[in-house]
């Protein structure tokens, strides 16, 4: 089939990460796979290259693949509207794809602009089986626009009406499979596929040889996060584990936050923090090599428990030693495979977490060692591959044939019980929606 894969974000940055996954699974079971994405270097042009992995890319395919073809989109206008993914010359030429691409299967990633404008406009001209993967849930905590109530009504109509608009949809949580639902979409539609590690792309490296090449000391205990929010939790936390471990450095890889730097400051542990800035994807694995702990505070909020925090399947895939809280899909994992140190949800229980693990070589090393073979064997994309392939056979309108993920039609019951989705892994029974007030804002 010909199937082209549409991401609303930027090269590389957030829903890029699935987009490219799951088109690289369709390429490997044969099909023909178009990914557009967003340029983070050009503003009027669109770029089209063909990569088989994280970093490989290339003018044509060359050796073995699986290759898609990636297109970079202008980049002029994409955070024109609230919620970006809004540039004009992107969505024309995303426009012009699907309506002279003669394609089988379109996947729309996420519900913005660049991916449901093209979509609205070409469905009826061209017989499409349309796909739409929801992976966070911005209406009901993600998106904020700074309390604009109606951006965020919009936002909320927007999100929900393209799941309606789809033959199937695909949900990468519970909470966003309940939502699906609630919205009247029959559970024959709805696909749970949980995010995947990219273990051919992030494994064990070795840890001194990471530090000298980035420049930072071979002796001192270092900590690492990767860009999540505003970063001041992870601020707060380093002041309570250098109540322990005074020469600790903590890494927070990705765009600097101007909260956590006013923070840090007040706090008197500036000169305990390394700001990374973005960092090369060549660069990535090797700054997550130099860790001893990583660490990943989440919250028990609709926010966390919509989404997947894929960053600390990075840090597993990474074999390092990690502490993070049970929250959401994450919980599911390590209820199963008890691969990182879990704690509540203060942040002087994650500080002592942390402190434990540094104390404590071989713990760290057996359970970095646990992470990535679960990783590499249980979670990897290419394990997830033959769900995602099993979705471009999904039925078209009308048609009673089950989809891929599920064997029956869920009900439920006055006291919120959830039937059981079926995964790759065995099943689980979903809970009850939480409508907390959200906390996250776009970044």
């Amino acid at each position: 089939m010909k199937i082209l894969s549409l991401n609303f974000n930027q090269k590389g940055i957030g829903t890029y990460r699935r987009s490219f996954y799951f088109s690289r699974e369709l390429a490997r079971a044969g099909h023909d796979v178009t990914m557009i994405t967003v340029s983070r270097n050009s503003k009027f042009q669109r770029r089209i290259t063909y990569k088989r992995d994280w970093c490989t890319e290339s003018n044509k395919p060359i050796g073995d693949g699986p290759w898609i073809r990636q297109i970079e989109g202008p980049s002029w206008g994409h955070r024109l509207l609230p919620g970006w993914g809004s540039g004009p010359l992107d969505i024309w030429h995303r426009f012009f794809e699907i309506l002279h691409g003669e394609f089988d299967v379109v996947i729309g990633f996420e519900h913005h602009p660049n991916v449901s404008w093209p979509v609205y406009l070409t469905k009826w001209q061209r017989p499409f089986l349309f796909i739409s993967d929801w992976c966070d849930w911005f209406a009901g905590q993600s998106n904020q626009f700074l309390g604009w109530r109606l951006a965020q009504q919009l936002d909320a109509y927007f999100e929900e009406k393209i799941r309606l608009s789809a033959q199937v949809v695909s949900v990468t949580s519970r909470v966003l499979f309940q939502r699906a639902l609630s919205l009247g979409i029959p559970a024959s539609r709805v696909v749970h596929i949980p995010e995947g590690a990219a273990t051919d792309y992030v494994f064990p490296l070795d840890r001194t040889r990471a530090r000298r090449r980035l420049g930072l000391p071979p002796d001192v205990p270092i900590l690492l996060q990767v860009r999540n929010g505003d970063m001041c939790r992870e601020v707060r936390i380093l002041k309570h584990v250098l109540r322990g471990a005074p020469n600790v450095l903590f890494l927070f890889v990705g765009k600097q936050s101007s909260s956590a730097a006013a923070l840090a400051e007040k706090l008197d542990v500036s000169g305990h923090i390394l700001n990374t800035g973005w960092v090369s994807d060549l660069d990535y694995p090797q700054y997550l090599a130099c860790a001893d702990v990583c660490v990943s505070p989440l919250e028990d909020n609709l926010d966390d428990r919509a989404r997947w925090p894929a960053k600390v399947l990075d840090f597993l895939s990474a074999g390092r030693a990690t502490v993070t809280n049970a929250i959401g899909e994450l919980a599911l994992l390590l209820q199963e495979y008890p691969v990182a140190s879990t704690v509540g949800p203060g942040d002087q229980d994650m500080a002592e977490a942390a402190l434990h693990l540094l104390a404590d070589s071989k713990k760290r090393a057996d359970l970095g060692d646990s992470a990535h073979q679960v990783m590499k064997e249980k979670w990897d994309w290419r394990v997830r591959g033959p769900l995602i392939a099993a979705l471009v056979e999904a039925p078209k309108p009308g048609a009673r044939k089950q989809v891929a993920g599920f064997d029956f039609e869920p009900d439920r019951d006055s006291a919120g019980t959830w039937p059981r989705l079926h995964t790759l892994d065995g099943s689980y029974k979903t809970g009850p929606t939480d409508a907390r007030p959200a906390k996250r804002t776009q970044d």
